[in-house]
């Protein structure tokens, strides 16, 4: 099922004037020197970020051996993406401009399992080999937007995660935060485990 361009070209101009809000001021997270060592460990790290209203916001992210140009192909990799994200059963990109710069997709994921499986449908906007950045169009959630960002450091790539997410379901933050502090690294670990299986084809 299309969008349609006129509902399409709204919701672009409805993210371009999202993305600039202080969420996601600052899509590169500075991170303690304990989180700093984890990551050069090989470690997923995450934290919960102070937010306003109902659900949370997460801060991740890890370091993968490869540069930026390979993670950037796994991330937009939408049709192989239920293969090895947890929890995501399906991935359709519904609409994409002609520039390439964005795309509507939607997706099936179980996520906490106190839930059922939710529909999300977002516009991704991107920045080549830099930034996705992701909001929310309709769905399951009340709330849906964040940032990827690739910071390419010497012979890794460090895959930053921010998002913000509320459910439309009254289930309390507590709940929602701690299933993301758990989920994060989950997704992040599955990512550079997939960039590893393409590097040895």
């Amino acid at each position: 099922m299309s969008l349609g361009f006129s509902r399409f070209a709204a919701a672009a101009a409805v993210f371009s004037a999202l993305a600039v809000l202080p969420t996601h001021a600052h899509a590169v997270t500075r991170w303690s020197a304990s989180e700093e060592a984890r990551l050069t460990s090989g470690e997923a790290v995450a934290r919960i970020e102070k937010a306003t209203g109902p659900g949370g916001r997460v801060s991740a992210a890890i370091d993968i051996p490869a540069p930026a140009t390979v993670v950037w192909r796994v991330m937009l990799d939408c049709e192989r993406a239920p293969a090895y994200v947890p929890g995501l059963q399906s991935c359709v990109v519904l609409e994409r401009a002609s520039d390439g710069l964005s795309d509507v997709r939607e997706h099936h994921i179980r996520w906490i399992a106190l839930l059922p499986t939710l529909r999300l449908r977002f516009l991704s906007t991107y920045e080549p080999e830099r930034t996705i950045k992701v909001q929310r169009i309709e769905g399951d959630l009340a709330r849906m937007d964040g940032v990827w960002a690739l910071e390419p450091r010497g012979a890794v790539t460090r895959l930053h995660y921010d998002f913000h997410i509320a459910p439309r379901t009254p289930v309390p933050s507590g709940l929602i935060r701690a299933g993301m502090l758990r989920d994060a690294p989950k997704v992040l670990q599955a990512v550079r485990t997939e960039v590893a299986r393409r590097a040895a084809e």
